[in-house]
């Protein structure tokens, strides 16, 4: 869900999609009901299978694993972002140490993008799949700023999510 809780992104294999399972998001309406899915179609979707997206604090950057034509082998790491007409950039493969030739999904990210989540299969490995923290400084996001704290107004405490 994006921090403004108006979308949410997830993963299907209904009828109709590019193949495999897909993306896709669901905004939510003046009413406060979700409209119908809307596939994040084929810029994005491939024949294969797409999993676990991610919808980074800038609500515009989107990371996913895709085991389509573009992965390095298994579940590779995926960026896009949406630009202010509303369509989904070229998706970047995070390459290579990020990915590997094994299963690498579900990549979560700090509010400021340079520390990331995820979970891989990997020589030496503990197990099926492990967790993975990953610190970059090119993955990040530009212009965010995040506060979070307590305002006292008449007795009483607020806490402040922007």
């Amino acid at each position: 869900m994006t921090t403004d809780g108006l979308n949410m992104y997830f993963v299907s294999d209904r009828p109709g999609g590019l193949g495999g399972r897909d993306i896709y998001r669901v905004v939510k309406m003046p009413d406060g009901s979700w409209s119908l899915p809307q596939n994040l179609g084929p810029n994005i979707n491939t024949s294969s299978d797409e999993d676990s997206p991610f919808i980074a604090s800038d609500n515009k950057t989107l990371y996913y694993s895709s085991n389509g034509p573009k992965s390095m082998g298994g579940f590779d790491i995926f960026v896009t972002i949406r630009d202010e007409d509303n369509v989904w950039g070229d998706p970047l493969n995070l390459g290579y140490p990020i990915n590997s030739t094994g299963d690498d999904i579900f990549y979560t990210t700090t509010i400021d993008g340079l520390k990331g989540y995820m979970t891989s299969f990997r020589k030496n490995g503990f197990g099926e799949k492990d967790i993975y923290e990953i610190q970059n400084d090119y993955v990040g996001l530009n212009n965010i700023a995040a506060l979070k704290g307590h305002i006292r107004f008449k007795n009483y405490c607020f806490l402040l999510k922007l």
